[in-house]
């Protein structure tokens, strides 16, 4: 089963060490990705603090200093990446499609099991 997950890397340095991890070249130097992964999604340095313009526009005003990169494994992700895993709050985020979210949500709970997200107000705990 195919697992879903968010990683940050520190600089373009560690980000390339671990590409090399799950990359392979063909005889014409052509690169592509081995057959641990089935789709790699590099989203660079994220927002973190957004704000608004004058007019209202939003405008980020804080950068992440981590690349941040999604990947969908094959099987189970490579142990040499768990130092990079980050955990994003599953709303809002970049995702491979409603299974691999409804994955990437378990396994943040798992992950997680305290956080607001992973322990909804009940109604019937409000009356």
């Amino acid at each position: 089963m195919s697992k879903f997950r968010k990683y940050g890397f520190k600089n373009p340095t560690d980000w390339e060490a671990a590409k090399a991890e799950i990359t392979i070249t063909d005889s014409e130097g052509n690169e592509s990705y081995n057959d641990s992964v089935v789709a790699v999604v590099e989203l660079g340095n994220l927002c973190e603090t957004w704000g608004t313009d004058e007019e209202g526009n939003p405008i980020c005003e804080v950068v992440s200093p981590l690349i941040s990169v999604d990947v969908l494994w094959s099987n189970e992700p490579l142990a040499s990446w768990n130092s990079a895993m980050i955990w994003c709050v599953p709303i809002g985020v970049h995702t491979f499609g409603s299974k691999h979210a409804a994955e990437y949500a378990k396994a943040y709970c798992e992950a997680n099991p305290e956080v607001e997200y992973c322990n909804p107000i009940i109604e019937e705990d409000l009356v």
